[in-house]
């Protein structure tokens, strides 16, 4: 069965030989602090293009969504989607790249979008708008979301656990402003990613019911923040067909385990949970296949 990972990240040898040093020369203080923190050790992976393929390979990858991160500035946004533009015209069978861009930035981010569709981008994100400094509800953000649903492109939003270990570069994201989004823009393609802070369990409420069902969920750094049996929870609230397997490549999921990162031990772990053959194809491939050529 081909696999697709809907979410991981790629940074060249050039950010990762320092990343730190690369992070504050261009302002990036969050990214910095997520990636290389003072004083304590990184749960952050390293890849360049070679490894990147070699992990896939080895884990019976068939193709990843490289997405981008949710950058503080509009010019490392531009620097980040080169290096994806990059790595679709090297490999265009193994990669498909979602731009990413910063709403605040104004015509600056609206034009990405355009310039995203013309180089063979196929969404945008990850997003994090907190971190980049507005709402979802902002204007700026709107016109994005405009701009993406006339180009018909998913959209992916990073969703933080509002329960759980707090962290020092964790940034809150108020759920019912992404209740509001998928029922503002019923047409949009919304990934709302890391399982979106668990608001599948959220469309039990009557209240909610029918308002998410333009909202995909993807699986990114699960193991990071809850147990294996939450495939079958979600499975069971809002059936196979809205969730996304994402790994967060090369983020370690394991790293009491996890020297290097890799692929398998995650894939491994859904394997054991004996989803059933359908539900396992369509979170693995199907679902992503679907919402790329809808």
């Amino acid at each position: 069965m081909p696999i697709i990972d809907a979410h991981t990240h790629y940074y060249p040898e050039s950010v990762f030989q320092n990343p730190r040093e690369w992070a504050l020369s261009r302002n990036e203080t969050h990214w910095a602090d997520c990636v290389a923190p003072l004083g304590k050790p990184s749960i952050q992976g390293w890849a360049d293009i070679d490894t990147f393929l070699q992990d896939m390979d080895a884990a019976s990858i068939d193709k990843a969504i490289l997405l981008g991160w949710y950058w503080q500035n509009h010019d490392t946004c531009t620097e980040q989607n080169q290096w994806y533009l990059a790595a679709i015209r090297q490999h265009p069978d193994r990669f498909i790249a979602f731009a990413t861009l910063n709403a605040t930035a104004g015509k600056a981010a609206t034009d990405t979008i355009h310039w995203a569709i013309d180089h063979g981008f196929q969404g945008i994100g990850e997003i994090h708008p907190q971190v980049q400094g507005h709402t979802l509800r902002d204007a700026c953000w709107q016109i994005i979301m405009e701009a993406a649903c006339d180009a018909k492109l998913p959209i992916n939003l990073h969703v933080t656990e509002p329960v759980g270990r707090p962290y020092p570069t964790k940034v809150e994201t108020p759920l019912q402003d992404y209740v509001w989004l998928a029922e503002q823009y019923p047409d949009a393609k919304l990934i709302y990613a890391h399982w979106g802070g668990l608001l599948p369990f959220y469309e039990l409420n009557p209240a909610i019911q029918g308002k998410l069902q333009n909202v995909h969920y993807d699986t990114a750094a699960s193991p990071l923040l809850y147990d294996s049996t939450i495939f079958h929870q979600v499975l069971q609230t809002i059936g196979p067909n809205r969730i996304l397997y994402g790994s967060d490549y090369p983020l370690r999921l394991y790293p009491k385990t996890q020297k290097q990162a890799n692929f398998r031990p995650y894939l491994e772990e859904i394997n054991n949970l004996q989803l059933s053959p359908p539900d396992h194809q369509a979170i693995l491939h199907d679902n992503t296949a679907r919402l790329l050529s809808t």
